[in-house]
C-alpha cells in the first residue's frame, strides 16, 4: 500500500514527533513514580503538562514561521503542508506518555495496556484507509492515534486523579526545584537517544535517498514493534518495583537478574528466527522489493537483540541518580553512531554497509550498557540499611 519512499518520508515526521516530545515534557513524566506520596505525584503530572504546552506552542509558532525551511531541513518538502501536526502529535505523545506513568503508580498496568491497543487499532485503522494520500495517510494515522489513546487514557484516570487545572505556580515551582535534575540531566539523555536512534534516518536519506530510510525503518518498525510492546511493558514494572524495592532499603539485584532470564528465554528463539530467515520472510510478506528490508535487519539483530536484554531495566539509571555519566555514555554513542553512517557512505556508498557499522556499534555499546545495569544493581551500599 505504501513504497519504501512514502514509509522514509513518514518515519521521519515519526521521528522528530517523538523527539519533540521528549522535548517538551522535559522527561518529566520518569519522576511520577519516585514521591511517596501520590499528591507530589501528580504535581509532577501537572508540571509535565505545563512543560508541555509551552513548548508546543512555541514549535508551532516556529512552524508558522519557518514551514518551508523547517520542511527541507528536515526532508518532509513533500508534505509540507501537514508539518503542523508534528508539534500536535508531540503534545498528545506526552499526554500519553504522562497518564501512562500515573496508571503505572496506580498500578492499572491492564489499563496502559489498553491504551497502547487503541493507539496501535486508531492509528493502522486510519493508515490503511487514507493509504491514498500516501504519505500524508501514515502521518494522519500517527496523529490520530495519539489523539484518541492520550483522551483513552486521560478518561480512564479520572477517577484516580485530583483536578489538573488550575495549574498552582507555587507548588509547579516547588515541584521543578525537587525534580530539577530531570529537565537538567534526563531530558538531555533521552533526546540525544532519540536523535541518536534516529540517526539513519535522517542521515540515510542525505546520504542516500528516501528509499534507503523506508528500508531501514521498515526493518527496525517490525521488528522492534512487537518486541518493544513487551519491553514497554516490563519497563514499566520493572521501574515500578525497582522503586519500590530501592525506596525500602532492598536490592534489586535479585529482580534484575529474574527479568534478564526472562527477556532472554522470550527472545533468543525469535532473534534467532529472524537473523536467519529476515530476508525471504521480509520478501514473502511484503513482497520480493523489501527484501533488503529484511537483509537490514538480519545486519542489525544482534544489536535488536541487545536492546532487549537492556531497555526494561535501564531505570536503574534513574534510580540510582546516575543521570550525568550517562549522558557521557549518549554522547560517545551518538558520535561513534553518526562515524559508522558515514563510513558506510564516504568509503562504500553503500548503504548496507552504514547500516552494518551502525549495528555493530549498537551491540558493543549496549553490551557495555547492559554490564554497567547489573553491576549497578549489585552496589548494596546505595540501599538505605534499616
Amino acid at each position: 500500500m505504501y513504497t519504501p519512499g512514502e514509509i522514509g518520508v513518514y518515519t521521519i515526521f515519526f521521528a522528530t514527533s517523538n523527539i519533540l516530545a521528549i522535548l517538551s515534557s522535559g522527561r518529566l513524566e520518569q519522576a511520577i513514580l519516585i514521591p511517596k506520596h501520590k499528591k507530589d505525584s501528580f504535581n509532577v503530572v501537572k508540571l509535565a503538562f505545563y512543560f508541555s504546552i509551552i513548548v508546543s506552542t512555541i514549535s508551532f509558532l516556529a512552524l508558522l514561521f519557518f514551514k518551508n525551511q523547517i520542511s527541507t531541513f528536515l526532508g518532509l518538502s513533500t508534505i509540507s503542508n501537514w508539518i503542523f501536526l508534528i508539534p500536535l502529535t508531540s503534545f498528545f505523545i506526552v499526554v500519553f506518555q504522562v497518564y501512562s506513568f500515573w496508571l503505572n503508580r496506580n498500578d492499572k498496568y491492564l489499563s496502559i495496556s489498553k491504551g497502547k491497543v487503541s493507539q496501535g487499532v486508531f492509528m493502522a485503522f486510519i493508515q490503511v484507509s487514507l493509504s491514498i494520500l500516501g504519505s500524508a495517510g501514515l502521518v494522519l494515522g500517527r496523529f490520530v492515534g495519539a489523539l484518541f489513546s492520550s483522551i483513552y487514557l486521560f478518561l480512564l484516570s479520572i477517577k484516580l486523579s485530583p483536578k489538573l487545572f488550575p495549574f498552582n505556580k507555587s507548588e509547579l515551582k516547588t515541584t521543578l526545584i525537587k525534580y530539577k535534575d530531570y529537565p537538567i540531566y534526563t531530558m538531555p539523555n533521552a533526546l540525544l537517544n532519540s536523535i541518536s536512534n534516529n540517526l539513519p534516518l535522517y542521515l540515510l536519506e542525505n546520504f542516500f535517498n528516501a528509499k534507503a530510510t523506508g528500508f531501514y525503518s521498515w526493518s527496525v518498525r517490525i521488528v522492534q514493534g512487537p518486541m518493544g510492546m513487551i519491553i514497554a511493558s516490563l519497563q514499566q514494572v520493572f521501574f515500578r518495583e525497582a522503586s519500590k524495592k530501592y525506596n525500602n532499603g532492598e536490592s534489586i539485584f535479585s529482580l534484575t537478574k529474574g527479568i534478564l532470564k526472562k527477556l532472554f528465554l522470550i527472545g533468543i528463539i525469535p532473534y534467532t528466527v529472524i537473523y536467519f530467515y529476515s530476508p525471504s520472510i521480509f520478501a514473502f510478506v511484503f513482497g520480493e522489493e523489501w527484501r533488503i528490508a529484511g537483509e537490514y535487519t538480519k545486519y542489525l539483530v544482534p544489536w535488536f537483540f541487545m536492546v532487549f536484554l537492556t531497555s526494561p531495566i535501564s531505570s536503574i539509571i534513574l534510580i540510582f541518580n546516575k543521570q550525568k555519566i550517562y549522558f557521557l555514555y549518549e554522547f560517545l554513542l551518538f558520535v561513534s553512531r553518526f562515524i559508522a553512517l558515514y563510513c558506510g557512505y564516504r568509503f562504500f556508498n553503500d548503504p548496507s554497509y552504514s547500516v552494518i557499522f551502525y549495528g555493530i556499534v549498537g551491540f558493543i555499546f549496549n553490551s557495555t550498557l547492559l554490564v554497567v545495569l547489573i553491576k549497578l544493581s549489585k552496589n548494596e551500599k546505595h540501599f538505605i540499611i534499616n
